[in-house]
């Protein structure tokens, strides 16, 4: 990834986690786009420059369709990836496999022997590629909006 790329990306995935944190049902939009300013501020104070990040950029036939960012060293031995995104127009053609795959080269060339995501709820086609790639369930979190009383 470039740094003039950079921009549109931070946007782009800012937006995606919040809308994430929204469709579980965690916060509402206000509150999820401060979440998400924060989250990235914390994770990303250097941009691309952040160290032990790896940011890919994924094309085909030479047209970017999707990128992904990885963060080694999360836990001893453990890169997590913080994003996957093909656009919709290239999924179904095997290029999430593809970039699982990078992803996992990537978190071997780090020194890393783990490579770990986490898939908010809703998300099932991401679930799906995940366990048809091998990835195994690790924790499961589950929440109820409870209606508020008007007392």
């Amino acid at each position: 990834m470039t740094q003039a790329e950079y921009p549109e990306w931070l946007a782009s995935e800012k937006a995606s986690y919040a809308g994430d944190i929204i469709r579980a049902g965690a916060l509402n939009h206000e509150e999820a786009v401060l979440k998400s300013d924060r989250d990235f501020a914390q994770l990303l104070p250097d941009g691309l420059a952040t160290p032990d990040n790896t940011f890919l950029v994924l094309e085909a036939a030479g047209e970017p369709i999707g990128t992904g960012w990885l963060r080694h060293g999360h836990l001893p031995g453990v890169t997590y990836g913080y994003s996957l995104h093909v656009q919709e127009r290239h999924r179904g053609k095997g290029y999430g496999r593809a970039a699982m795959s990078a992803g996992e080269q990537a978190t071997l060339a780090a020194g890393d022997s783990t490579l770990m995501f986490t898939v908010w709820g809703g998300n099932e086609v991401a679930m799906n590629l995940y366990t048809s790639a091998g990835y195994r369930v690790v924790e499961e979190m589950r929440s109820l909006a409870l209606p508020r009383s008007a007392a």
